[in-house]
């Protein structure tokens, strides 16, 4: 059997595409909010507001996804995104700039890419051979950081130096999105379906089904757990890292642009490594805690470290290891959990990841804005959470997560 096959094939450059995109959007999006208000705490709201709707979504996407083409959902909502991104450049044009309309904007966001994510998290085992799943997902591991690389001083230098930076930013937005969907049209999976005959209502029964599977699975309930916690460390990073090289006196944007690209090509290195190498099936629990106690103890000390360069060889670390927690929890959950319910439990998993995102965000821009507390510092006690996490679930649930993670993928 073949990794490169027809549907893999495309799924894989179409996810390419549009990521370029999404990774220049991004950026601009933040910065520009940032930028307009001067406050940490309208930052965090814009991204609280982004957060919500993705976990009341996430009650009903789940059961939706089992039961009909991930395909076509996710082709219908690239195409409806190409448009949206080229309405959005046509007002950014005109120079318009309302905090209130963008955040509304970003909510709606917020929905579409909750019901894409679970989508594709659930089509794109359909399209890997049996077998190769692990160097499916170091190529899919490579997908955003090779576009975090590129875009991120793209964005930055496009911000700096051109009125409508944003605006060019969102029509490069509009095309990718387009020619994804374009390409997405040749997908022809066969896809593992929810098929059951329901007796009652069908929504209520398909919770139910889920709500079963995680009381079965502690191993399952915990990983998502666990990054729920990860997901309140991270929101500290990636609220205040941008605003402290914005307000610094030694650094600015671009400083902030190269960091983000760091990492990036840390992951594509590590993708990389993992794609060529196999990491031993007994060990991979093991590598898998050393990797998640690494990143947070490097992740929160990152900006302490009193050379630049140390900061961009830290970020770059922290990169290369995260793609290796990324590869063996993606290639181990996705072929454990059963295809006919793997919708409903993707959408579990983000739901707890966003509500950790939401806690996180609200309490770090509260700090942020009325604390008077160094960034830096905001960022160290946040990394409290995520490694008590790590004690308190996979070190303790050992059996759990190894039998998950210890599979040969």
């Amino acid at each position: 059997m073949k990794l490169w096959n027809r549907n893999f094939s495309i799924v894989t450059i179409g996810s390419f595409i549009s990521a370029f995109g999404s990774a220049a959007a991004g950026i601009a999006f933040g910065i520009l909010i940032y930028k307009e208000t001067g406050s940490p705490l309208t930052l965090a709201l814009f991204t609280i507001a982004n957060i919500i709707p993705r976990v009341v979504t996430n009650f009903i996407v789940g059961p939706f996804v089992d039961r009909h083409s991930r395909k076509k959902i996710i082709v219908t909502i690239d195409f409806f995104c190409a448009f949206l991104f080229a309405i959005i450049s046509i007002i950014l044009f005109q120079g318009y700039f309302n905090v209130l309309v963008f955040t509304i904007v970003a909510a709606g966001f917020g929905v579409i890419d909750t019901l894409y994510q679970v989508a594709f998290m659930s089509l794109f085992p359909e399209v890997i051979s049996p077998g190769l799943h692990s160097k499916a997902y170091s190529i899919s591991s490579l997908i955003w950081p090779i576009s975090a690389a590129v875009m991120a001083p793209v964005a930055a230098y496009f911000i700096e130096n051109f009125v409508h930076g944003v605006a060019l930013l969102m029509v490069f937005n509009a095309v990718t999105f387009f020619i994804t969907a374009s390409i997405e049209l040749l997908i022809n999976a066969e896809e593992k379906l929810n098929q059951q005959i329901v007796k009652g209502p069908q929504f209520i029964q398909d919770l139910r089904e889920a709500v079963v599977y995680y009381k079965k699975e502690r191993g399952i309930l915990g990983i998502g757990i666990l990054f729920a916690a990860f997901s309140f460390v991270y929101a500290a990073a990636d609220l205040l890292r941008m605003p402290y090289f914005v307000q610094s006196a030694t650094y600015n944007l671009q400083h902030f642009s190269f960091l983000v690209s760091a990492s990036a090509v840390g992951r594509v290195v590590g993708g990389i490594i993992h794609y060529l190498f196999k990491y031993p099936t007994n060990k991979k629990y093991l590598i898998a805690v050393s990797v998640y106690i690494t990143v947070e103890v490097m992740s929160a000390t990152m900006l302490y470290l009193p050379v630049y360069a140390l900061m961009v060889v830290s970020s770059f670390i922290v990169g290369l290891l995260s793609v290796t927690s990324f590869n063996i929890r993606m290639s181990a959950t996705q072929t454990y959990i059963p295809g006919p319910i793997r919708g409903r439990v993707n959408a579990t998993q983000q739901l707890l990841w966003n509500f950790g995102a939401i806690v996180g965000t609200l309490i770090i821009g509260l700090m942020a804005e009325y604390s008077g507390m160094d960034y830096r510092l905001i960022i160290l006690l946040a990394a409290t959470v995520s490694m008590s996490a790590i004690f308190l679930i996979p070190v303790r649930m050992k059996d759990e997560f190894k039998r998950i993670y210890n599979v040969d993928v």
